[in-house]
């Protein structure tokens, strides 16, 4: 039986992907009011259907329950006539897999015959992705008259390059008719006592210029290749479990390995620093997703000086789009490469898979990109020589602020003003000591001089850091610095990126632990993005003061690295708790930042759900409970376990690490922590 995550019934969008054809659509699974919250089905950037409903004439359908699955969403109605419900029961499953289905099964159970009509209408606007958000279109294309003819109905559009797009949909009725851009359908039945009746709805995507995936993963053999978690907590539990489904639900099947997608429905599409992340936590819980991602950002690893889309020589590409806007000069180019930190992550993620997957060869496949990003972080990436690493956009139309708090307003001085550039991130040049460090490690038996040099380049750095980030009077790291070297001070949770990379020192490291737990950055429900006593602050803004479900799981992850063990399982179980206030236990990309007593989150109301690094900091934080860190061969697991409040057993079975695999317990003795079983082949284990 395949595993059910029940979800309350509540107002959550259905969201699913598969094989690149994305669905969003509202409680019901109808797309409806479609330009306010980004519904539609979607296909390479571009919306293939705006409008969908089926609904009974003469009734209306209370939803009863819905189950989301690794094959879709199960929901369940029961059908009223003014206030009298019916003796049908209709039941209905909605799938992706390349194109939409739709099945409806309608039962009578009872003595009586009844009758029931659904109608159905669909449209289609074609509109590209970026513009769905917008009140104004500024494509140009062509919409084609639609086309209805016997069971099925096609939308056509021209985009104004020439690239064809259409979908057809179709469903055993008499015939469709089409009123201007919308189609409307009729499916009637009468149903004797017992009997029982189907209505299968096809939605298919095609493009001249685009063909869909040819194979996705099934959720049996993602099973077998996936870790378990358990715990005594169930909500705990459940909050892993939904992650690992989603993150199934997000990752597509390429000629190079599994590649996760960042989130719907604005950002389902391959991106570097997402992607990375998203790979880098997941690695307790599968090891595959760190060599799909490495290879496809390798191949599209900038090669030429583009400044319309920020390219250069060695740099990690920031995402990659297909609609129009970006074909024909409206937007970015694509591959974009505006970000700043996904060279380095690239980096570091190679060499977290080497230590993991020793097996795979990382290093020796992945060197000539290895050292092309490198010389970028070295070259390119320090804009003014002065040994960090900077950003500076120089696409007119691309990303300002090229870090993952890349809105207009998250990097700020004391006058609301943004500062003038280049900007040295704080979390970059972490991420770049801790991408120097680890592959100085993974290769230092094969190539000691290379491995020489990479710690001689983090030692620099580490030096160079501290003195120029370290704000004494606030006992806290700047979020940046800018043109003129100077510090940005507000207090924001990239510091909790700078406790996982490792850079701080270890004193001000435990202080900098502490300070993110302090009330105005703790917010009860995770780290909130900026402190509540900041001028700047705003629970409802994108970056200003909302909780990110990965930047909170990163927090966790370096209060544990400088001991602060109490903050570390403080913040884990926030984030457990936060996770039971949302439907299905599934996170959302990011919520509002306040909590007040006997209120639940505050959602944010575009956040993606399901996102990939929101999913995947499920498991970044079931590494933190284990402690669990690996040798540069992978030949020796240490644990230092911790566990959250409320939870006194956890367990992973079938963990994949370096040349091994670890049954683990992790149980509660007193107020600690303890490894009290484990099982353990291919590895040496100590327990701390």
């Amino acid at each position: 039986m395949p595993t059910v995550v029940r979800a309350k019934v509540v107002r959550e969008h259905i969201a699913l992907m598969r094989r690149g054809v994305v669905l969003f659509a509202d409680e019901t699974g109808a797309i409806e009011d479609a330009s306010a919250l980004g519904a539609g089905l979607f296909a390479w950037d571009t919306r293939h259907l705006s409008r969908y409903r089926v609904w009974p004439e003469g009734g209306t359908l209370r939803l009863l329950g819905a189950d989301v699955e690794p094959d879709g969403v199960r929901l369940e109605y029961e059908l009223h006539r003014g206030r009298i419900a019916s003796a049908l029961r209709i039941q209905r499953h909605l799938s992706v897999n390349g194109e939409l289905r739709d099945q409806w099964t309608v039962s009578n159970p009872g003595a009586k015959r009844i009758g029931i009509v659904f109608r159905i209408e669909a449209a289609a606007d074609f509109r590209d992705l970026f513009e769905v958000r917008r009140a104004q279109r500024t494509t140009t294309g062509r919409p084609a008259r639609v086309h209805a003819r016997g069971r099925s109905v096609r939308f056509g559009y021209t985009a104004s390059d020439g690239v064809r797009h259409q979908t057809t949909v179709t469903a055993p009725i008499r015939g469709w008719r089409a009123a201007g851009r919308v189609a409307r359908g009729r499916w009637s039945q009468q149903l004797t006592s017992g009997d029982r009746a189907v209505l299968s709805i096809v939605a298919r995507p095609a493009s001249t210029a685009h063909a869909p995936m040819r194979s996705a993963y099934d959720w049996s053999g993602w099973q077998a290749d996936s870790t378990t978690f358990t715990s005594d907590d169930p909500d705990l539990e459940a909050w892993l479990q939904r992650s690992g489904l989603d993150l199934f639900l997000l990752t597509e099947r390429l000629r190079t390995g599994p590649f996760p997608m960042a989130g719907i429905p604005w950002f389902a599409t391959p991106f570097g620093r997402d992607s990375i992340l998203t790979a880098m936590f997941a690695l307790p819980y599968r090891r595959d997703l760190a060599l799909g991602v490495l290879r496809v950002l390798a191949r599209l690893q900038g090669r030429a000086d583009v400044a319309g889309r920020d390219e250069e020589p060695g740099r990690i590409p920031h995402e990659v789009r297909q609609g129009e806007l970006v074909r024909t000069g409206g937007a970015f180019g694509s591959p974009y490469y505006g970000s700043v930190d996904a060279t380095p992550l690239f980096v570091w993620l190679a060499a977290e898979a080497a230590r993991w997957i020793p097996e795979a060869h990382v290093i020796a496949e992945l060197e000539p990109a290895l050292r092309r990003a490198l010389r970028w972080m070295d070259q390119r990436g320090d804009i003014d020589g002065d040994g960090f690493i900077e950003y500076q956009r120089r696409a007119p139309r691309g990303i300002r602020n090229q870090v993952w708090k890349d809105s207009h307003d998250s990097l700020l001085d004391d006058d609301a003003r943004r500062p003038e550039g280049p900007i040295a991130a704080v979390e970059v040049q972490a991420y770049a000591y801790a991408a120097w460090r680890a592959l100085a490690e993974v290769t230092e038996r094969e190539d000691p001089r290379w491995s020489k040099e990479l710690n001689e380049r983090a030692a620099t750095m580490r030096a160079a850091f501290e003195r120029a980030f370290w704000i004494d009077e606030r006992r806290f790291y700047a979020q940046a610095l800018d043109g003129g070297k100077r510090a940005i001070p507000d207090i924001t949770s990239n510091v909790g990126h700078v406790l996982w990379a490792g850079i701080a020192a270890h004193g001000r490291g435990r202080v900098a632990a502490q300070r993110l737990r302090a009330s105005d950055l703790a917010s009860g429900w995770g780290i909130r993005t900026r402190s509540a006593r900041s001028r700047h602050f705003d629970p409802g803004s994108y970056h200003n003061g909302s909780v990110w479900p990965h930047d909170t799981a990163i927090a966790a992850a370096g209060m544990r690295r400088y001991g602060a063990k109490d903050e570390s399982q403080r913040t884990i179980a926030e984030l457990r708790d936060a996770a039971r206030a949302f439907a299905g236990h599934r996170l959302p990309e990011l919520f509002g930042g306040e909590r007040r007593n006997g209120s639940t989150p505050v959602p944010y109301p575009v956040a993606c759900s399901p996102q990939a690094w929101t999913a995947a900091a499920a498991f970044l934080c079931a590494r933190t409970i284990l402690g669990l860190e690996l040798s540069s061969d992978g030949r020796r697991v240490t644990l230092d376990p911790i566990l959250p409040d409320g939870v006194d057993r956890f367990e992973a079975h079938r963990l994949r690490a370096g040349r091994g695999v670890l049954d683990i317990r992790v149980t509660k003795r007193g107020r600690r922590a303890v490894v009290s079983a484990i099982l353990a082949s291919g590895v040496d284990v100590t327990v701390r």
